[in-house]
């Protein structure tokens, strides 16, 4: 009986000890990372492997984990939930969570537009995956991943306060079999142009704003957001249908049967525009034929030049001036302001050093 009461003496001893020891261990853990706080609501697996850019789990119940996801969780039609990204979640984190899973910044493709001041700040700061920022709406910036797999990942972010660089999580979504930019999808997407020229369209059918799409012979699209003050260039680069807007806001333009559709971050028809329920389209308006005006229009900073005269148009440089061509070649952007398919041309302000952009003139300080 006495050796009884001694083995069960010690069992409980034992038992106390190892509670403590377990008590020691999550306390160093807690100690360890004191900021971070198990979500329960957030698919908490364990990444240990990553194969063109997706997880691989350790835990046996991907299935069941993955129907547990939040619903403020964005879902393309690709299986994005495995990024791990929620909305709202520092940008800072979200970068570090993607590239822990094999996903590297694009550097490819289009460069960031470094002219735009947040753009600039941002790839100074070292998100060199940073593309273009929105100067409207909620200020979204577009960044842009890729993998081995040849997929692009571009991520939406908007500004957590008034501090440029501390940003949150909006949109995601995932590009399959490209490698590129936002500018070139999957090529059994692309199509025929829609036609040549400037076209105007408004999906809330209102005067007070609207968008335009100007297309190139050669496929150089720019589409623009027209207010009533101002306007901002969405979308530069060659055209492809549907067309993913650059502006960060993740939204896209779909053309078909001679009117234009917008497309919500999911890739659908987006409804709502003018009324419940109803679809987001617009008719095409052709726009009235702006004037070229006559004049020498300059990159700035080379000696080349372009003179327009009339209905025809011819490039200039120190050898002399080249032939005369049909000014239907040539892109109205606005007064003083024509872009060829490959450069921005501007008359210039007298006396005024500076390059040509495309949004005119920039005079050099």
């Amino acid at each position: 009986m006495l050796k009884k009461n001694k083995l069960c003496a010690y069992v409980l001893r034992v038992a106390i000890f190892t509670s403590l020891m377990g008590a020691i261990a999550s306390g160093c853990a807690s100690f360890a990372t004191p900021n971070v706080q198990p979500d329960k609501s957030v698919n908490n697996y364990t990444p240990i492997q990553t194969t063109g850019g997706e997880a691989q789990e350790t835990s046996p119940t991907k299935a069941n984990q993955a129907q547990k996801l939040p619903s403020r969780t964005k879902n393309s039609a690709n299986a994005v939930n495995k990024l791990d990204l929620k909305e709202g979640m520092p940008y800072q984190k979200a970068r570090e969570v993607v590239i822990q899973q094999g996903w590297q910044p694009n550097l490819q493709g289009d460069s960031p537009n470094l002219q735009d001041t947040s753009v600039k700040e941002l790839f100074d700061f070292g998100y060199e995956e940073v593309k273009d920022c929105s100067g409207t709406g909620v200020g979204a910036c577009r960044f842009e991943f890729t993998n081995k797999a040849g997929e692009l990942l571009w991520i939406s972010a908007t500004m957590a306060d008034r501090t440029n660089t501390e940003r949150v999580v909006w949109h995601w979504s995932i590009e399959k079999g490209t490698n590129t930019n936002q500018s070139t999808l999957v090529a059994s997407h692309q199509e025929k142009l829609p036609f040549i020229g400037t076209r105007l369209f408004n999906f809330l059918n209102g005067n007070g704003t609207g968008q335009s799409i100007a297309i190139a012979p050669d496929g150089t699209t720019i589409v623009k957001l027209n207010g009533k003050f101002e306007s901002s260039v969405q979308y530069n680069g060659k055209f492809s249908n549907p067309i993913i807007l650059q502006d960060g806001s993740g939204l896209g333009l779909l053309f078909k049967d001679g009117k234009v559709y917008s497309l919500s971050t999911d890739g659908n028809i987006a409804k709502g525009c003018q009324g419940e329920g109803t679809i987001c389209e617009s008719s095409l308006l052709e726009a009235p034929s702006p004037v070229i005006v006559d004049g020498f229009y300059i990159l700035g900073g080379t000696g080349q030049g372009l003179e327009v005269k009339g209905e025809q148009y011819r490039y200039y440089d120190e050898e002399g001036n080249k032939e005369w061509q049909p000014i239907s070649e040539l892109n109205y952007i606005k007064e003083g302001l024509i872009f060829d398919g490959e450069n921005y041309w501007c008359i210039p302000p007298r006396r005024e050093t500076g390059v040509c952009s495309e949004n005119g003139w920039l005079p050099l300080r």
